[in-house]
């Protein structure tokens, strides 16, 4: 596994060749782990058959899983859902970038199957407040993600403490030292007429 520190905030140029970079590894197939505001969490390309078997290989998952996605917008999932409401934007433009996931019904066919056996009946899609995967689900598009656990069951805030097994899986790491939030993300579900 390669580490490479974080990119801060105000270097935008950084950010943007790094984002390449990372970009070319996920389309590679390749399982990138990165700092969303409360964990590390491992991202892969959903349309990446070699990225989705490695990615499923970090964690005991069931087969017809279908993960959450970054995205940098909410039009990002166009070709995903069959209508992005007034509403939804209302609700993205209002709550993301943040801790808000939003559920939202897929299309009969899709792109790909977010990591599962089958397409999925919904899609679950969040902004996070971090330039860098910003950046990248801008250039790709929705990128699946999972936070991952440490070695003692709990939730991934420092990359010293990645399983062993897991740094064999990964190909690159972006080390933003100790996450410090313990903030939970939040879910709203708009598959139906009432959110």
């Amino acid at each position: 596994m390669k580490t490479i520190i974080a990119p801060k905030r105000i270097e935008k140029t950084r950010i943007q060749k790094v984002a390449f970079d990372l970009v070319e590894t996920l389309r590679g197939g390749g399982i990138v782990i990165i700092a969303s505001e409360s964990a590390y969490v491992a991202i892969a390309d959903p349309a990446s058959d070699d990225g989705i078997t490695v990615f499923k290989s970090l964690k005991d998952m069931a087969n017809d899983i279908s993960f959450p996605v970054f995205v940098n917008d909410v039009s990002d999932l166009l070709s995903y859902v069959p209508t992005i409401s007034d509403r939804d934007r209302l609700l993205t433009s209002s709550f993301w970038p943040g801790f808000l996931n939003i559920e939202f019904t897929t299309n009969e066919a899709l792109p790909c199957n977010l990591g599962a056996d089958s397409s999925p009946a919904s899609i679950m899609a969040r902004k996070p407040n971090s330039p860098l995967l910003n950046v990248i689900s801008e250039l790709m598009g929705p990128v699946i993600y999972t936070a991952l656990k440490d070695k003692d069951d709990k939730i991934l805030k420092t990359l010293v403490r990645l399983l062993p097994e897991n740094r064999k899986q990964v190909e690159i790491a972006v080390n933003s030292g100790v996450i410090r939030s313990s903030k939970q993300s939040s879910v709203v579900s708009c598959v139906s007429s009432l959110p």
